[in-house]
């Protein structure tokens, strides 16, 4: 399974070499597929307005932590109310806030969170709409200006960043610096290793430049990075290659930059600004340093190209500062000295102060670093957060209605959640900043080492759980790279819920003795991804024919000391050392399990064993017997289960009743069955099955459906050529598919 880094809002895919991450992330943008109506009534003296959203995404959208902007001519600070059916009512405070804009005009927030109990909702389905009520003494919102920001974007497409080119000799950094922007403004610095590829997924759409800055060697030599395509506008479901190459250049074209004295309202401010010059036509950039009230030449510039610039806003000191340059744009000359004039416009700002909890961090974590971007273009804010514990509590002071994305240092073997996220500043807003271990949500990270309990299986604190899933078929015929691919492996995980796959390693017929190195190394990567995706994992010794497990005796120490040897430290592994004896005693089987488990326990002490059982895993009864023979003599290791394998069409009441019988006295698990008959095929028989299901789910006993394969037969779930086409979508599930994946889930 391959590895993917989630940073804010992008999954990041190295090739070539280890990339490094996002300097920042992803800055809130609108979401253009929700569509706004602005309603009023009344008279002269009030208006009660009436502001529509309508998902238009054709897809469900979740409005948790949205927040919605628009602009008026007028402050506008009240509370509201709504129509928000069939959302939940928002939980959060219902109101209002409007800060100055430089524009003269006001921008008015309102943020939206909803419960999270069970049964609680916020998501809108498409076409839906929700409506947002709130009384002002005249309507003066401007048409168009609505914003919807959403925690994670809805119409998305990727970038895919190609560096080109190796490592300049004599550069001392490992990586180009790429600047990303979205209609206009910057919203992600990117280290780009030097000869590699870095894919940014999950990018709104929208129009989009990119620009590479130049980098310098020990002898001031420059380097000159061109993008193509340096713009283009992002579809819905698109990707764009986009690629930067750099060369050595002497270029001898020039322009300056004029900034102005430092603004009274900026006075005790003692940073300089840093602009990026970016030319039109190519992408190439450079970023420098100004002082102010001084004139600052920047040499060594493509002449008779044109460059345009950009520099973030200030806030300080309860001023909001939109730099202005003017012209906007120049023209680089060898024989003249073209110069623009960078200005600042200030309007006063209402500050808001946040707080900033961190909880469940790891103990030997002092502090921890939080960068808030905003999404209007100003400066990047940090706060170091002590932290004593895991615990600890900062204040910020924010400009109310700023909306920000928040990040942190990346902490390892954990991941960082934020709520709410985005952040909209309001007074006294409150941020949650909660640590979990990577992979805390799986099965494996909740349960931990499984290990028997009585009768039932219980995870590492003693609880009994049910594991359910399903069973590939032969390993031989449908295993890794045909039916088991790491698409398949992610919808069964996550799609159909399941904690479990059980691996059918044949034997025979083509199986492990065929080829025992590569059928080995096929399990042990199965176990792998199984791993990583953190569910279990049956390793199946599939014996058949020959019925008798004392036949492979020997394959079978060394298969499962080979396998044991390399995941012994893993907590997601079962055995199940026979599949179905059949035509043998249970005291064979017995003799069989007791040469066998030594050799593992010997490795790994701590995982369950499964134990085939008489008359192929019927517990006897398809051979005349009742499980009264295993409790009359009984293999005498701890941590051990019985296995049952039932196909509904076929065994009926007297199977039933001995898994009921049994499963009191015995820890059972059901590692085989079938709606259908017991050679896999035929009709379904969801009465009868449903039976098994309810007395598994009442006794938690664990189970494994056949199979996970395209076979023409009924028992396997998905449809003939479904492997073949990589076809893993809920209509490409046979019958018995469908009625599974409802009750793994």
């Amino acid at each position: 399974m391959k590895k993917h880094l989630v940073i804010g809002l992008f999954v990041l895919i190295a090739q070539a070499v280890a990339a490094q991450p996002l300097q920042t992330p992803l800055v809130a943008q609108p979401t253009t597929c929700l569509s706004s109506q602005f309603t009023a009534t009344g008279d002269q003296y009030w208006k009660s307005m009436i502001l529509r959203l309508t998902n238009n995404c054709n897809k469900t959208v979740n409005f948790q932590n949205a927040t919605i902007s628009f602009e008026s001519t007028t402050t506008i600070n009240t509370s509201f109310w709504g129509d928000f059916a069939p959302l939940s009512y928002p939980d959060s405070s219902l109101t209002i806030s409007s800060q100055h804009q430089t524009n003269g005009n006001y921008l008015a927030t309102l943020n939206l969170h909803f419960p999270s109990y069970p049964g609680a909702n916020s998501k809108l389905p498409p076409n839906d709409s929700i409506q947002i009520r709130y009384g002002v003494s005249a309507d003066n919102h401007l048409a168009g200006s609505v914003n919807v920001y959403l925690q994670t974007p809805v119409e998305t497409g990727s970038l895919v960043l190609q560096n080109a080119s190796p490592k300049p000799i004599g550069v001392s950094q490992d990586h180009a610096l790429i600047h990303l922007f979205h209609d206009g403004q910057i919203i992600n610095n990117v280290q780009l290793p030097w000869a590699s590829t870095l894919t940014l997924s999950e990018l709104p759409i929208g129009a989009y430049s990119v620009a590479a800055e130049n980098v310098s060697d020990s002898n001031g030599h420059s380097y000159q990075g061109n993008v193509l395509p340096h713009t283009f506008t992002l579809e819905k479901d698109q990707t764009i290659n986009s690629t930067i190459t750099y060369n050595l250049t002497q270029q001898e074209g020039k322009i300056a930059i004029n900034l102005q004295t430092l603004p009274d309202k900026l006075t005790g401010y003692t940073s300089n600004p840093s602009v990026l010059i970016t030319q039109n036509q190519t992408g190439n950039s450079i970023t420098r340093s100004l002082n102010w009230d001084s004139l600052t030449t920047i040499p060594q510039l493509q002449a008779g190209a044109a460059y345009q610039f950009s520099t973030t806003a200030i806030n300080y000191n309860g001023q909001h500062c939109a730099p202005i340059f003017t012209p906007t744009s120049l023209v680089a000359s060898t024989t003249s000295l073209p110069a623009t004039t960078l200005t600042y416009q200030c309007t006063q700002i209402i500050q808001d102060s946040v707080t900033l909890n961190v909880t469940g961090a790891p103990a030997n974590l002092t502090a921890l670093k939080i960068n808030l971007t905003p999404h209007d273009n100003s400066t990047v804010m940090s706060q170091t957060i002590d932290l004593n514990n895991g615990n600890g509590s900062a204040t910020v002071i924010l400009p109310e209605g700023v909306i920000y994305t928040l990040s942190s240092q990346a902490v390892d073997g954990f991941s960082i959640h934020f709520s709410p996220q985005p952040l909209t500043a309001s007074a006294n807003a409150v941020v949650t900043i909660s640590f979990s271990p990577e992979n805390a949500e799986t099965p494996l990270a909740i349960n931990g080492q499984l290990k028997v309990c009585g009768t039932q299986l219980c995870n590492e604190q003693g609880n009994a759980i049910q594991l359910k899933g399903m069973s590939t078929h032969g390993l031989q015929w449908y295993g890794l790279g045909s039916c088991i691919t790491e698409a398949s492996l992610n919808v069964l995980s996550k799609n159909f819920k399941a904690n479990v796959i059980r691996l059918s390693l044949y034997v025979q017929e083509g199986g492990y003795e065929s080829n025992p190195t590569a059928f080995t190394q096929q399990v042990s990567e199965l176990i792998n991804e199984a791993y990583e995706r953190g569910i279990y994992v049956i390793v199946d010794w599939h014996i058949l024919n020959p019925g008798d497990p004392n036949y492979n005796l020997i394959r079978a120490k060394k298969f499962f000391t080979d396998i044991a040897t390399v995941h012994k430290d893993k907590k997601n592994i079962l055995y199940e050392i026979a599949n179905e004896p059949n035509g043998v005693s249970w005291a064979a089987i017995k003799n069989y399990a007791d040469q066998l488990i030594p050799v593992i326990r010997e490795i790994d002490a701590n995982a369950p064993i499964l134990i085939g059982t008489r008359g192929w895993s019927s517990l006897g009864v398809s051979e005349g017997s009742t499980y009264q023979e295993i409790v009359n003599n009984p293999v005498q290791f701890t941590n051990i289960m019985y296995t049952f394998h039932f196909y509904a069409a076929s065994h009926r009441e007297e199977y039933l009743s001995a898994l009921d019988n049994a499963s009191q006295v015995l820890p059972i698990f059901v590692t085989e069955f079938g709606t259908q008959t017991y050679s896999g095929d035929g009709a379904n028989d969801f009465v009868m099955s449903d039976r098994y299901i309810q007395l598994m789910a009442t006794r938690k006993i664990g189970w494994t459906n056949w199979n996970y394969s395209d076979d023409f037969r009924s028992g396997a779930i998905w449809k003939t050529n479904s492997c073949t086409n990589g076809s893993w979508g809920d209509n490409n599930l046979k019958p018995a598919g469908v009625y599974i994946k409802n009750k793994i889930a």
